[in-house]
């Protein structure tokens, strides 16, 4: 079995004028969201092995709190540009693409291609996620090459304002 999780990254600032897409930073709030995401993926799931990450200034930045909290070196993340604005075709191409030694692969990218391929996985996966939010997801088999044969269960969604995990007053 193998266990993916699908990250949207956190929420961005358009504060800049002119600034390219890809070279939009994260917000306030959207810190202080990737790393309330970064402990509440390391409390319910567990590090990843390994994790993907398109390579946008944003899941740079998002993905940072990840490897802090999980105890990651950079080893175990991938930068690619083919996650940037990534179709969910080309997500679940660059999913396959992975070591079948890989138990847990995780991949912080953009909408809509995140929502998209969230809900070819599984009928139940959210027709929206907010930043911030993800989708871990277990499939059956010991490769990340989906099938539609395959079992794959979507096991939780969480998103920052998820008052379910909120953190006491």
């Amino acid at each position: 079995m193998k266990l993916l999780t699908l990250m949207r990254h956190a929420k961005s600032s358009w504060s800049v004028k002119n600034q390219h897409d890809k070279a939009r930073k994260l917000n306030d709030r959207g810190k202080k969201n990737a790393c309330l995401m970064a402990q509440r993926l390391y409390d319910q799931i567990g590090a990843p092995d390994l994790v993907l990450c398109s390579s946008a200034q944003r899941t740079r930045e998002t993905a940072q709190p990840i490897l802090s909290t999980c105890n990651l070196s950079e080893q175990k993340i991938i930068y690619t540009d083919e996650l940037y604005l990534a179709s969910p075709g080309e997500m679940l191409k660059q999913i396959e693409l992975c070591d079948n030694n890989i138990k847990h692969l995780m991949v912080i990218s953009h909408n809509p291609g995140t929502e998209m391929l969230g809900r070819m996985l599984h009928p139940r996966s959210p027709s929206m996620i907010p930043t911030g939010g993800l989708l871990h997801f277990s499939i059956e088999g010991d490769s990340f090459a989906i099938s539609n044969s395959q079992a794959i269960k979507l096991l939780l969604h969480d998103y920052p304002k998820n008052t379910k995990f909120a953190e006491p007053s």
